[in-house]
């Protein structure tokens, strides 16, 4: 295959089903099933044959134009070629050129294959204040209503202007603060209805909360120097809607954060330095649970909630799988096996 062969242009119409039938081949099972019909979408067209696209939206709300990019994707037989970079950068060209001003995505946290041709494009990872910042309080909302910021854990969302005025700039300190503020906040139903019921139970649900929190960084981060690992502490940004309407079915759910590299790698070695960290919390969270047996009101909710953890730490799909299964499962399948059995008999026995 020529690149200079491939054609990006717009969707013409009929191409609908065609286009979404492509993406749900490109994706896993389960994030495939999430791929709708497409309304607005460019497209890579080969030999009069369509073999990859990008979905988008207009989500202009007050003063700019924005577009939101909805899903990117390459039919599986034609990845690693160049595809997907012409895709982005032609397409990305192709809306500054529609007038649009600002242009958003969500990317999972690890894919690196997807965030670095939005990097490469002058997309930058961007806080709550910098999103209002630039499209407002409405545009905000617009994006919690019309794409899946409001439920996607694990994910960030990324922005660049036509003016490249966006920065991007991150503190850890505030992700830190962050990580636990809307962790803690989100939960509001859970705490509503233990005040209510018991505040007894609040006094110890609480405390016992924020240690398991603080267990979920603090083990990580031990992990990241056993490993012999380098990252910068960032916490996702997507998911802040789906913590308090699951909580208000007593489900504690959890917005994450990890440490991440600037580079990645595609390397076995690389993979191990991803996993360490994971198997470290784990190792500290799967003697948890052995805490409801003390007679201790705190211990019991350490151990409660820690039971609900190693669940979501052993999921290697979306949306769990950025909570530690992802990464255990792409090093070791048969490790990730182990810790699941281990895990489960101790949970049911």
């Amino acid at each position: 295959m020529e690149l200079s062969e491939v054609i990006i242009r717009e969707m013409r119409d009929g191409e609908q089903k065609q286009i979404r039938k492509i993406a749900r081949r490109a994706f896993q099972v389960v994030e495939g099933l999430f791929v709708g019909t497409p309304k607005k979408a460019m497209a890579a067209e080969w030999e009069g044959r369509l073999i990859g696209g990008i979905l988008y939206q207009d989500l202009s709300a007050g003063k700019k134009k924005t577009a939101y990019i909805d899903e990117a994707f390459v039919a599986p037989e034609y990845q690693g070629l160049g595809v997907g970079k012409k895709l982005y950068t032609e397409t990305f060209a192709h809306l500054w050129e529609q007038g649009y001003e600002v242009l958003t995505a969500l990317v999972k946290d690890d894919n690196v294959g997807s965030w670095k041709l939005f990097l490469d494009n002058r997309f930058q990872r961007v806080s709550l204040g910098e999103i209002i910042r630039e499209i407002g309080v409405a545009g905000l909302i617009k994006h919690y209503l019309k794409t899946p910021l409001g439920i996607a854990v694990g994910m960030d969302f990324y922005m660049s202007g036509r003016s490249n005025q966006v920065t991007g700039k991150g503190n850890g300190t505030l992700e830190f603060l962050a990580f636990f503020l809307a962790n803690t906040i989100l939960l509001f139903p859970i705490w509503i209805r233990l005040l209510c019921k018991d505040s007894g139970g609040f006094l110890w649900n609480f405390p016992a909360y924020l240690t398991i929190l603080l267990l979920f960084v603090l083990s990580r981060y031990a992990g990241m120097k056993i490993a012999g690992s380098q990252g910068k502490f960032r916490f996702n940004n997507g998911g802040s809607l789906l913590l308090p309407l699951l909580s208000l079915f007593g489900n504690p759910f959890l917005m994450n954060a990890n440490w991440y590299p600037q580079e990645y790698e595609d390397t076995e070695s690389f993979r191990r330095k991803l996993a360490i960290p994971e198997v470290v919390k784990w190792l500290v969270f799967i003697g948890l649970p052995f805490l409801k047996l003390v007679q201790s009101p705190y211990a019991q909710a350490v151990g409660q909630w820690a039971a609900v953890y190693l669940v979501f730490m052993l999921i290697p799909l979306y949306p769990f799988e950025g909570f530690g299964g992802g990464r255990i499962y792409r090093y070791h399948k048969k490790l990730w096996f182990a810790m699941c059995v281990i895990t489960i008999a101790e949970l049911f026995a």
